[in-house]
């Protein structure tokens, strides 16, 4: 009689999310404190969380907004942005700055990105610039990967840099937040520190900033006949998790730094690519991977086969919204149809990310 042979059923692995707020014990203290002491509205921890802001990034003004849309729609009407005004981004940049574009009633002028790059292609940027006569220019650190805008001809546009993902960046040779007038980081719940949803608008430049707080419903906003006023105003006790979250931005920093260079060796050892030219400086708030040899569906399924979450690195790139010939934007759409972003949150363990990182090895 053979005898039977049992075997140990496997062990099914835990799901790694694709995402996890860095949330922590002291951050809800503060939400809560707020909460019983009924701060529903926007007041003193607003002002509080503005000036830390200016305190840890060295700026004379910080004005708070409850989103990111709303944040480049102030940003855009104190630039002087009117009706019919072109404005030139990233087919990459945030969905947020388009609807703002929308919101005025200007022109979006997208550019394709450069070949291997997060980043809007230098030529056609040039050149479209130019012919639309642009009021303004959008850039963003994308994925955290640091532009360097003076890189870009310029001429009388104006700038609107946007830092939500390069928030504390250390660089000697780009100065992140600085390279405009006016600049923009976004606080939603997948950004590096948030308030559950919101921005920080920053400048150095007094006028401009009185002009934007000026545009906001609040105290000191004095109303004129038939001039709107927008309640894009903050929460206190949004801003009470902000000010924790900020206090310990440099952890987070240094935490995801290391998982995304765990990554990058792997990368280095695939048939994969990502786009991060200068990864001692990077922040790696997102990294995708690039799979040229592959679908999106498949590789996708590889993911979820071994209980790894993974997201599309856009939900959709901006000319696709703007329904434009997608052959007029080929490093855009290669990205799109190609790139996998995979969890580099603080909150990975070791052996999750040991997990990950054997998991981009193994794609062919």
């Amino acid at each position: 009689m053979n005898a039977e042979i049992l075997q140990r059923p496997i062990k099914k692995q835990k799901e790694i999310e694709f995402h996890k707020p860095t949330l922590s014990r002291e951050d809800l203290k503060g939400v809560l404190e707020c909460l019983v002491d009924e701060h529903l509205s926007s007041g003193e921890i607003v002002e509080r969380f503005e000036k830390s802001f200016c305190h840890t990034f060295k700026f004379k003004h910080a004005i708070s907004a409850n989103s990111l849309t709303s944040a480049y729609h102030l940003s855009l009407l104190g630039l002087g942005v009117k009706e019919g005004d072109s404005v030139i981004l990233s087919s990459y940049s945030p969905i947020a700055a388009l609807d703002a574009i929308f919101l005025i009633k200007a022109k979006p002028v997208l550019v394709d990105l450069g070949k291997h790059s997060f980043h809007p292609d230098i030529a056609e940027f040039n050149r479209k610039r130019s012919e639309s006569n642009a009021k303004v220019a959008i850039f963003d650190h994308t994925f955290g990967s640091l532009i360097q805008i003076n890189k870009y001809e310029l001429g009388e546009t104006s700038v609107i840099e946007d830092y939500s993902e390069a928030i504390g960046a250390n660089s000697e040779l780009i100065p992140v937040s600085r390279q405009s007038v006016i600049s923009i980081c976004g606080l939603n719940s997948e950004n590096m520190i948030t308030t559950g949803n919101g921005a920080m608008i920053t400048s150095n430049d007094t006028n401009l900033s009185n002009v934007v707080r000026s545009l906001k419903t609040g105290k000191s906003s004095k109303r004129l006949f038939g001039e709107p006023k927008f309640d894009y105003s903050l929460i206190d006790y949004q801003a009470a998790l902000g000010i924790e979250q900020l206090s310990k931005l440099g952890v987070i920093l240094e935490r995801q730094k290391k998982i995304a260079m765990a990554y990058m060796q792997a990368v280095q050892n695939s048939r994969l690519e990502t786009y991060f030219s200068n990864p001692t400086e990077d922040t790696f708030h997102r990294f995708p991977i690039v799979v040229s040899n592959q679908g999106f569906e498949e590789v996708e399924r590889y993911f979820k086969s071994i209980h790894i979450g993974t997201k599309r690195t856009i939900p959709e790139p901006l000319h696709t919204v703007l329904e434009e010939n997608k052959l007029e934007y080929p490093n855009a759409e290669r990205l799109y149809q190609r790139g996998h972003c995979i969890p580099v949150y603080p909150n990975l363990t070791k052996d999750n990310v040991q997990r990950i990182a054997t998991a981009i090895r193994r794609i062919y």
